[in-house]
């Protein structure tokens, strides 16, 4: 037997299982829940709680399914399934921040999105399911942008198993993202909405915060070394080289050294919060992550080291290329970002931050000031009669 057969074999099981479980469950009691599931997280993150405080003033009880699944145990998976089925069948609405297999493969009550071309255009109704991706921008190129190359699944994986189904709204950043956003859950741009994600606001105001605070010439400035994860092609992770070799060439005595390594890569909890070391760090050196879009919400000086850059525009993709972008703020070499981080460290004043601004370009146009009340507003909107006890408030339409 081949792989796709056994793999296409099992998805058949599973969505088997996972629908008669489903339905059974749909007998037992009143659906007033709002569900938050994420499967790299132990603990709700900083999103979820907001959302659920938003959801729960308009009569919805909250519940946060967070499970750090690292797929040591099949009781443990076994259990957690159960759960997330249980509550699937209680909820109205059901946040996801990720590829959810148990969502996609479920069959819900679902509504047609009229002519539309995207192959994900039967939207689930009861619940209403909703992915606040965990990640600000379109940086990379992921999900359905990114299948048959090593970085991604393969189309034949991705058709066996319903990837990124199920998707009533797609919440992005902002405008800028929007339509990397429909690729990358092959579902129509119309229901991809700019609300942004309350760490959005978190971020300002901890940029806020944190203005004037700094003591002039206190301590040393730091850079922090924070790259994307590398699910595949292992050998070709420049960051893992650079950190072996112990930075040789990085001028080490006049700024200090942070390393952040992706959750995921770390094998902890990926929460989606605020990595560790951003707020203490005046420079982020990355290659591809997400994480400049939280840097330059808090006034960070970005830096990109991408020596395989050749080889990321293939597997997984760019949606937004630095060196196109922002030439000055890449760095190829050793060398280069030895001279870089030593220059801007030293007089930030001279950092091209018009080229940053040129990279971040729309990718938050649209973000409102409450993103966590403006989405369980326009939910509201789109759906009048989900909440027990509506609160008037005024959502935006998108078109």
């Amino acid at each position: 037997m081949t792989v796709s057969k056994a793999k296409g074999m099992a998805a058949g099981v599973a969505r088997l299982v996972f629908n008669g479980l489903y339905r059974l469950f749909c007998f037992s009691g009143h659906k007033n829940e709002v569900l938050f599931v994420s499967r790299k997280a132990d603990e709700p993150s900083y999103d979820y709680l907001e959302c659920g405080a938003a959801f729960e003033q308009r009569g919805l009880k909250p519940v946060y399914l967070s499970q750090h699944f690292k797929g040591s145990s099949t009781v443990a998976y076994s259990r957690l399934v159960l759960k997330e089925l249980y509550h699937l069948a209680r909820c109205k609405v059901c946040v996801i921040d990720r590829y959810d297999p148990v969502v996609s493969l479920l069959n819900f009550k679902c509504e047609s999105v009229a002519g539309s071309s995207a192959g994900h255009n039967e939207l689930p109704v009861e619940p209403v399911v909703i992915q606040l991706w965990h990640a600000f921008g379109a940086f990379k190129k992921f999900g359905c942008q990114s299948l048959d190359v090593a970085e991604g699944h393969s189309s034949e994986e991705a058709r066996q198993f319903s990837i990124h189904r199920n998707n009533s709204w797609v919440v992005c950043s902002g405008e800028g993202a929007r339509a990397a956003f429909a690729e990358a859950f092959d579902c129509p741009i119309e229901r991809v909405v700019p609300l942004s994600r309350p760490e959005y606001r978190k971020l300002l105001e901890l940029r806020k915060q944190q203005a004037g605070s700094e003591a002039k010439g206190a301590g040393r400035p730091i850079a922090l070394f924070a790259p994307t994860i590398r699910k595949y092609d292992k050998a070709l992770n420049p960051f893992a080289d650079l950190e072996t070799r112990g930075f040789d060439r990085l001028d080490s005595h006049s700024y200090d050294v942070l390393w952040s390594d992706h959750p995921l890569a770390a094998g902890s909890d990926a929460k989606g919060d605020v990595p560790a070391g951003l707020l203490s760090a005046q420079m982020v050196v990355t290659d591809y992550s997400s994480i400049v879009y939280e840097a330059y919400l808090l006034g960070k000086m970005v830096l990109f080291y991408v020596p395989d850059i050749e080889h990321y525009r293939v597997s997984p993709g760019l949606n937004v290329d630095p060196e196109e972008m922002c030439p000055s703020l890449v760095a190829r070499t050793d060398d280069e970002l030895s001279n870089k981080l030593s220059a801007w460290l030293a007089c930030p004043e001279e950092y091209p931050w018009d080229e940053m601004e040129r990279f971040v370009g729309s990718a938050f146009e649209g973000s409102g000031s409450n993103p966590a009340d403006d989405l369980a507003s326009f939910i509201g909107q789109a759906y009048p009669n989900l909440y027990s006890k509506p609160k008037a408030a005024e959502a935006p339409a998108y078109v």
